[in-house]
C-alpha cells in the first residue's frame, strides 16, 4: 500500500503540472480548518453533469498532499447498479488492503443537487501547509483511469491545533545561553533556533509587533507552585459506524478510521515512551431516541462494551481499567445541541421536552408535531450527532527533565507542568517570539490558570501585542494579581491616569514593582515638564 500511494503521489504531481481539469469544476465551495486534535475539510459538491453508463462508476477523491506525504479521503461515488454491485462483490470477495469506503454512492435514481461533504481526520503537522485537491477517477470492467486533478487549495495555511499561533521565530544561540550562564541548552532548544531563521512567517495580526524592552521590568511574572502529581483527564467523542446488527468496532467500516484517529492521538503518547501511566478510563455509549427505548438501551450498551473490548485489545489492556455506561436515548444531549443550533420550532420542541417524560408519549407527540416536519428535520440533522461513544482517560504524567520538556513542549504540552513549560521558556530572551510562545502554549493547556493567562500576558507585552495581553487578562479582571498588568496596558496606550490607578491598586500585591511603575511614570512626567 505505501508503495501504491508513492506512486499516485508523484502521479498526481505530474497530472497538476500537465493535465487539465476536464468536465467543469463540481466543487461549489471548500472549507479546511482545525478543532481539537482534527482537521476537517467541508466541500459543496455538485455532481449532475456526471453520467454514469449502468457499468461504469466515477469516483471523485479528495487528497491532502505535501512534500512527501498524500493522505486519500473517502470518495464521493457517482455508479451504475451493476457497477455498484460488481465493485461490492469484489470487495467482499477480495478485500483490498487499506480500502477506504466511499463517503457517499449516487446513482441514477437518487440524485442530488449537492453533497455536502463534511470528514475529519486526525491532524498531524505535515498537514500545516499542505495541498487539497480533487482527483476524479473513471473505473469501468477492466480499470481504473485518473480523467484529472482540480486543485481546491494551493497552501492550507493552517492554525496547529497543538500550540498558540506563532509570530515571527528568531533568536541567536548567543542570547539564549546568555540567559542562563554555563546551564547546557537543549538540543530542541538549539533546534528552534537554527530552523527560525529559515521559517520565518508573520502571524496574522501580529505583523506590526514591535518587542517593548523597556516592559520587561514593568511587567508581573508569578511562578507556578510545583506540581508533584500531575494528575490530567482528556476526553474524545467519537462517531463509529457499525454494519447493521453488529457491535464490534471495525477500523475500516465507512469513516471509522478517521474517528479513530482521533483516539490514536489521545492514546498514543500514553502508551508509548514511558511517558505517562493510565489510571482510568471512562466509555459511554449513546444512543438517539428514535426507536423503542429497550432496543436503544440494548444498542447502547452492547456498543459502548464491546468498544472497551476494543481499547483492551489496541491500547491498555486490564479490565479493571475501564468503568464502561451507557445513555439509551439521550435527551439532555439534543436539548443542548438544540440551544447551540436552534431550528425552526426549536422553542416549542424545547418545551415539550421539558415537560412530558420519556415513558410519557415525548417521542410520538414530537412525531405528530406540524405533520412529522419537526421529527424529520430532528432525525436528519440532530439524532446522527447523538449516536456516539465518548471516552475519558485519567492519567498521570511523569516528571521531566528540561531536555525532555523542550522537545514534548512542541509535541505533548500536555505532558508538563506550568513549572516545566516555564523552564523552557527561561532559555530564550523575554520580548522574543520563541519566549512569548512558551507562555502562550501555557495559558492554552492550562486556560483555567490564572497565573498561566497572566504570564502570558506579561510575555506578549513583552512582545508588543498589548491587544492579546487585554486578551488574557480579561479573562482574569478579579484576580488582584492582575492589577499591574492592566497598569502597563494603560501606559502602553497613553491613558496614564488609568495606569497611576492601577498601579496604586497594585501596591498592596506587589509593592516594589508597584512603586518602581509609579516612579517610572512620575520621572517621565518631570522629563516632559521640563523638556529634559
Amino acid at each position: 500500500m505505501r508503495h501504491i500511494k508513492k506512486i499516485l503521489g508523484g502521479l498526481v504531481g505530474v497530472l497538476l503540472a500537465a493535465e487539465a481539469w476536464a468536465g467543469g469544476t463540481p466543487v461549489l465551495s471548500s472549507h479546511v480548518f482545525t478543532q481539537g486534535d482534527s482537521l476537517h475539510i467541508e466541500l459543496l459538491l455538485n455532481l449532475d453533469d456526471t453520467k454514469a453508463g449502468n457499468a461504469e462508476a466515477y469516483h471523485f477523491t479528495p487528497v491532502l498532499r505535501s512534500a512527501g506525504r498524500l493522505q486519500e479521503l473517502p470518495a464521493v461515488v457517482v455508479s451504475g447498479r451493476r457497477r455498484a454491485r460488481a465493485d461490492h462483490r469484489q470487495q467482499v470477495l477480495q478485500p483490498t488492503p487499506g480500502y477506504i469506503p466511499p463517503y457517499h454512492t449516487l446513482y441514477a435514481r437518487n440524485r442530488k443537487d449537492s453533497i455536502n461533504y463534511h470528514v475529519s481526520v486526525a491532524y498531524s503537522p505535515w498537514m500545516e501547509h499542505a495541498s487539497l485537491v480533487l482527483m476524479r477517477e473513471q473505473r469501468d470492467c477492466c480499470r481504473m483511469k485518473i480523467l484529472g486533478v482540480e486543485p481546491l487549495m494551493a497552501d492550507l495555511d493552517l492554525a496547529s491545533p497543538f500550540r498558540v499561533p506563532q509570530g515571527q521565530i528568531m533568536i541567536s544561540q548567543g542570547q539564549a545561553a546568555g540567559s542562563q550562564g554555563q546551564v547546557a541548552i537543549p538540543q530542541a532548544v538549539v533546534e528552534r533556533q537554527e530552523t527560525g531563521a529559515t521559517d520565518r512567517r508573520e502571524t496574522k495580526g501580529r505583523a506590526d509587533c514591535m518587542p517593548c524592552a523597556e516592559c520587561t521590568a514593568m511587567v508581573t511574572y508569578l511562578t507556578p507552585e510545583v506540581e508533584t502529581q500531575k494528575h490530567r483527564s482528556e476526553s474524545a467523542t467519537l462517531y463509529i459506524d457499525y454494519p447493521t446488527g453488529v457491535y464490534d468496532v471495525r477500523r475500516e467500516f465507512h469513516n471509522n478510521h478517521s474517528e479513530l484517529e482521533k483516539l490514536d492521538s489521545l492514546m498514543r503518547p500514553l502508551i508509548k515512551g514511558n511517558l505517562a501511566s493510565i489510571s482510568d478510563i471512562s466509555i459511554c455509549g449513546y444512543a438517539s431516541p428514535d426507536g423503542t427505548y429497550k432496543d436503544n438501551e440494548i444498542l447502547a450498551s452492547n456498543r459502548a462494551r464491546c468498544f472497551k473490548e476494543y481499547m483492551c485489545a489496541t491500547y491498555a489492556p486490564g479490565h479493571n481499567l475501564y468503568k464502561v455506561s451507557s445513555i439509551p436515548e439521550d435527551w439532555d444531549g439534543l436539548v443542548e445541541l438544540l440551544k447551540q443550533h436552534p431550528m425552526k420550532h426549536g422553542e416549542e420542541v424545547l418545551t415539550l421536552i421539558s415537560r412530558t417524560g420519556i415513558f410519557e408519549g415525548r417521542e410520538k407527540q414530537l412525531m405528530d408535531m406540524y405533520g412529522g416536519n419537526i421529527y424529520r428535520e430532528l432525525l436528519k440533522d440532530y439524532f446522527p450527532q447523538l449516536r456516539r461513544i465518548r471516552v475519558t482517560v485519567g492519567y498521570e504524567a511523569r516528571a521531566f527533565n528540561i531536555e525532555e520538556a523542550a522537545s514534548l513542549i512542541y509535541t505533548h504540552p500536555r505532558l508538563l507542568s506550568l513549572q516545566e513549560m516555564y523552564r523552557v521558556a527561561a532559555f530564550y530572551r523575554p520580548g522574543t517570539e520563541q519566549y512569548r510562545e512558551v507562555y502562550e502554549i501555557a495559558a492554552y493547556h492550562f486556560p483555567d490558570d490564572a497565573l498561566a493567562n497572566i504570564n502570558a500576558a506579561s510575555a506578549v507585552i513583552m512582545a508588543g501585542d498589548p491587544i492579546s495581553a487585554r486578551q488574557y487578562l480579561d479573562k482574569v479582571a478579579d484576580d488582584p494579581r492582575a492589577w499591574n498588568d492592566f497598569g502597563v496596558l494603560a501606559y502602553l496606550e497613553g491613558d496614564r491616569k488609568k495606569a497611576e490607578e492601577w498601579f496604586r491598586k497594585a501596591l498592596g500585591i506587589e509593592p516594589e514593582k508597584a512603586r518602581k511603575n509609579l516612579k517610572k511614570m512620575r520621572n517621565e512626567e518631570l522629563r516632559i515638564k521640563y523638556k529634559v
